[in-house]
């Protein structure tokens, strides 16, 4: 056999031969080499895909809140309009999670054109722009709607009366049908309904107890217990006339002082005690009667009167408070001087005013 014939024989089984080495190797480098990085790049592609098939599904609750931002200028909502919307969201969680966390602009209600008992409802179009994110899907929306309730709006001039509590010091009094309130006054506006049973306003309690003189105070105005009432002003000015009652005090046997008697001479007066009336603010009076602020009845001697011997006509003095008018039962008394010996004792100290019955 030539040898050309050999070859031609050979060379098909070293052709499939070599595909079949060259197709195993194929397989070894496909299923074989680097499997560590091959089953790692597997289990992200798995990971990834769980996330991405998880984040398609999400729902969340998003609060909206609303706000009345026209009705029209003839009318008051007297209506229950929702404070927040509680909207229900489905989208991929991280389109959820911007929307989380961007604070939602409030639903601006507009209720020109809207007539009472008509029914407003919340459009999810108008949600979906506040949220300020694109794509989401509005599931649901609480409440969807509220009916509208509108009274006409009135308004009038109501007068407003001072509130007085407690009483006047002692010794004070309040005229309080001289106090004046500014503005008198005050414009109230609202649902016609509740306008129309306020007839008065008050201030706020006024304590009496703490004014000793007259006065002038900024007063809050008391709202009316009634809803959907509103006030122009909300504070007035109270002038309040305090003052003091005027009154009398009167003391007997008050001693009379002597004041100035010279070294080594013995004084006394005739008579040695006077009836005193006292009259003035009664404050003050209290004060005296009280014993705070001291009265004595005195006579000054002069140098021209210390000498020995009688000396008529002494004047006398009233010392006390300027606010007070001093009447004595006798405004002159005779003064005795004499010479003191030995184990004579000088002039007792000046008697004390007391208050009698």
């Amino acid at each position: 056999m030539a040898p050309q014939d050999t070859q031609d024989r050979i060379a098909p089984q070293y052709r499939v031969t070599r595909t079949l080495v060259r197709r195993r190797s194929l397989w070894y480098r496909v299923f074989r080499e680097n499997l560590g990085l091959k089953a790692t790049s597997i289990l992200i592609s798995l990971i990834l895909f769980w996330v991405v098939r998880e984040d398609k599904g999400q729902e969340v609750d998003i609060e909206v809140p609303v706000v009345l931002s026209n009705l029209s200028e003839h009318e008051v909502f007297v209506g229950e309009m929702p404070k927040v919307l509680r909207v229900r969201v489905r989208d991929r969680w991280s389109r959820l999670a911007r929307a989380l966390e961007r604070k939602a602009n409030p639903y601006l209600v507009d209720l020109r054109g809207f007539s009472d008992q008509t029914v407003y409802v919340f459009d999810p179009d108008r949600i979906r722009q506040l949220l300020g994110v694109t794509g989401l899907s509005i599931q649901s929306v609480y409440p969807s709607d509220f009916v509208v309730r509108a009274e006409p709006k009135v308004e009038r001039m109501v007068p407003v009366r001072s509130n007085f509590v407690g009483r006047p010091q002692e010794g004070f009094e309040v005229a309080t049908n001289r106090v004046r309130v500014e503005p008198h006054e005050v414009r109230v506006w609202g649902a016609k309904t509740s306008v129309r049973q306020v007839n008065e306003l008050f201030t706020y309690p006024v304590n009496l107890g703490t004014l000793d003189k007259d006065v002038r105070l900024e007063v809050k105005v008391q709202k009316p217990a009634f809803p959907f009432i509103f006030l122009d002003d909300d504070q007035v000015a109270l002038h309040i006339p305090v003052q003091a009652i005027q009154g009398r005090l009167n003391r007997e046997d008050v001693s009379v002082s002597v004041k100035g008697c010279p070294p080594g001479f013995l004084c006394r007066v005739e008579p040695a005690s006077v009836r005193v009336s006292l009259l003035g603010p009664r404050p003050v009076l209290l004060k005296v009667e009280r014993g705070q602020t001291p009265v004595e009845v005195l006579v000054e001697v002069a140098e021209e009167d210390a000498t020995v011997g009688k000396h008529a006509s002494m004047s006398l003095e009233c010392r006390r408070p300027a606010e007070l008018e001093c009447r004595l039962s006798t405004r002159r008394v005779t003064l005795w001087v004499s010479r003191a010996e030995e184990g004579d004792r000088p002039d007792a100290p000046h008697g004390d005013l007391r208050s009698r019955p």
